[in-house]
């Protein structure tokens, strides 16, 4: 196999699928959301590159996205159920394995939490982002 990313989108597919936060179902989406859900989680941004070690030894590095998401009707909501959708997100993600590869390690970030209002509902996101190194 030379390409891990719809390996890494279906570990991730399979940690994250069927999560259920505070009585919440969290719903799950591949790249977009196709309707209103008021709480999911979609696997958004794949990037990645493939360093040669040696004429024989390709590291692959890769980049996936998950963008956690909340929606409150007017100006009500807070961050507690985003917060406790991540912290659900982190314990089923302990140990990433991705088929037909060996990852070498890998590293998660908090990059972004994005608020914003409308007159009619409130969005609470924050973004995780899992670098992975697989060979």
């Amino acid at each position: 196999m030379e390409n891990p990313d719809k390996f890494i989108r279906k570990y991730f597919v399979g940690k994250l699928s069927g999560m259920v936060v505070n009585g919440k179902n969290v719903v799950l989406y591949d790249t977009h959301s196709p309707n209103n859900e008021k709480v999911l989680i979609i696997l958004s941004t794949q990037t990645g590159s493939n360093d040669w070690v040696s004429k024989c030894s390709v590291d692959k590095n890769r980049t996936i996205l998950i963008d956690i998401i909340t929606r409150y009707e007017g100006d009500t909501g807070g961050r507690l159920l985003l917060d406790d959708i991540i912290e659900e997100v982190l314990t089923r993600v302990k140990k990433i394995e991705v088929e037909n590869f060996v990852v070498t390690d890998y590293t998660l970030t908090f990059p972004q939490e994005i608020i914003t209002s409308t007159n009619t509902e409130t969005i609470f996101r924050k973004i995780l982002q899992y670098d992975i190194n697989l060979k």
